[in-house]
C-alpha cells in the first residue's frame, strides 16, 4: 500500500465525509449530538484522510475480513480483521489511511472532542481539554463489542427502545472509551448515596407524568439538576435499575392496568403506555410478564 498523500495544512475531514453515503445502512444519533452511530456495510476499497475532526472507531461486525491495512501516522497494521475487533483513530492532525480487500459490515462510533470533554469533566477528569486518546489499530475488547452489538440490534428493528436507552448506550460507550483509551487514563468521582428523597420524587413524576411520551435522558438529568452521566449512576444506586429499565417497567405495569379495566384496543394500549407500536409492547410485556398482551386480559 503506498502512502496517502497528505501536507501539514491540510483540512481536517468529518467522518460523514470520509464514509460514502451509499454505505450507510442505517444511523443513530444520540440528542446531544456528540456521539453518532453508524451502521455501514463497506466494499472492497481504500479510504484516506489527512486529519479528522472527530475520534472514530469502527468495529467489525459480521465477517472475517481477510485482509485489512490500517495506517495512522507511521503506525501500521496489515493482516485479518476479525468479527468484533476494532481500529481507533483520534481526532489530531494524523493521518489516516485504510485498504481493505472483502465486504465490511461495521458499527462506527464519531465522537465531538468537545462533547467527550463536557463528559470528562462532568466526571471529575482534571483539565479535560487536554485529553488524548490513543490511536488503536488493531483491538479486541469484549464490552466495546457487545455495546456495539446493542446499537445493531436496535437499528434493526423498527420500533427502537427510544431516546433513553440510546442514550444511556452512549453514555456507556463514552465512559469506557474514557476509562481505557485516554494517554492518562482519568480517576472518576465515585457516589455513595443516590439520588436523595426529594430528587428521587419529583424524577419519579416526571416519569410518571409523560410516561407516553419519547422520555429522554436529558430530560430526566434536567429535573434532577444533574449531569446526565451522575444522573444514570446516582439513579441506577437509588432504585437498582438503571433508568431506561425503570421507564420501560413502568410502561408494562401501565399496560397492565389497562388491560385489566376495560376493552381498549391493544394497539391503543401501546401507544398510551409509551411503546412505538402493538408489536413494540407484545415484545416486551412478553419478555416481561412471560405471555402475550391478548393472553394477559384473557385469563
Amino acid at each position: 500500500m503506498s502512502s496517502s498523500p497528505t501536507s501539514s495544512n491540510a483540512q481536517a475531514i468529518h467522518p460523514s465525509e470520509l464514509i460514502p453515503q451509499e454505505w450507510v445502512v442505517s444511523r443513530q444519533s444520540i440528542q446531544s449530538g456528540g456521539l453518532t452511530v453508524s451502521h455501514l456495510f463497506e466494499e472492497p476499497s481504500d479510504l484516506a484522510a489527512p486529519a479528522l475532526t472527530h475520534h472514530v472507531l469502527s468495529l467489525n461486525l459480521g465477517h472475517h475480513n481477510s485482509r485489512q491495512v490500517t495506517r495512522i501516522g507511521r503506525q501500521e497494521y496489515d493482516g485479518p480483521l476479525p468479527p468484533g475487533t476494532f481500529f481507533l483513530a483520534a481526532a489530531d492532525d494524523t493521518p489516516c489511511h485504510w485498504v481493505w480487500e472483502s465486504v465490511d459490515e461495521t458499527i462506527a462510533f464519531a465522537v465531538d472532542p468537545l462533547h467527550l470533554q463536557t463528559v470528562a469533566a462532568e466526571n471529575g477528569y482534571v483539565a479535560p481539554e487536554r485529553l488524548e486518546l490513543k490511536h488503536v489499530l488493531f483491538g479486541m475488547d469484549p464490552q466495546m463489542e457487545m455495546l456495539a452489538k446493542q446499537y445493531h440490534a436496535e437499528m434493526q428493528q423498527e420500533g427502537l427502545g427510544g431516546r433513553l436507552y440510546c442514550e444511556s448506550l452512549g453514555n456507556l460507550f463514552l465512559l469506557h472509551l474514557l476509562r481505557n483509551y485516554c494517554h492518562q487514563p482519568p480517576k472518576f468521582r465515585r457516589y455513595a448515596t443516590g439520588l436523595g428523597d426529594k430528587r428521587l420524587k419529583r424524577v419519579l413524576a416526571y416519569i410518571d407524568a409523560h410516561l407516553p411520551e419519547n422520555i429522554g435522558l436529558q430530560e430526566l438529568a434536567v429535573v434532577a439538576d444533574l449531569s446526565q452521566c451522575h444522573f444514570s449512576e446516582m439513579f441506577k444506586q437509588s432504585l437498582g435499575v438503571p433508568p431506561y429499565r425503570y421507564v420501560l417497567l413502568q410502561r408494562i405495569e401501565r399496560a397492565k392496568r389497562y388491560l385489566q379495566q376495560g376493552n381498549l384496543p391493544i394497539n391503543e394500549i401501546a401507544l398510551l403506555c409509551g411503546f412505538a407500536d402493538q408489536s413494540h409492547l407484545t415484545k416486551h410485556f412478553k419478555k416481561s410478564v412471560g405471555m402475550t398482551p391478548r393472553a394477559f386480559r384473557q385469563r
